[in-house]
């Protein structure tokens, strides 16, 4: 396994984590580390491919929530 691919996988879980920890900072700085690290176009393939398919209804709101800067 890559280093990158490594690395997709531990953003992705830590990203997981974060929302269901209900937790919109540390969630914000894992996907601004990610951006850093692996470059935008991946950390959007990440969300849209890999977390979005596994996300409850509850926890895609409170993303959408936290992007438009409410807390749900």
């Amino acid at each position: 396994m890559t280093l990158d691919t490594q690395m997709t996988l531990a953003l992705l879980q830590e990203l997981l984590l974060s929302l269901r920890a209900n937790d919109p900072y540390c969630f914000k700085g894992w996907l601004a580390e990610g951006v850093h690290e692996l470059g935008e176009p991946a950390v959007i393939e990440l969300m849209l491919d890999g977390l979005n398919p596994i996300l409850t209804t509850d926890e895609a709101d409170r993303l959408v929530g936290w992007h438009l800067g409410v807390s749900l």
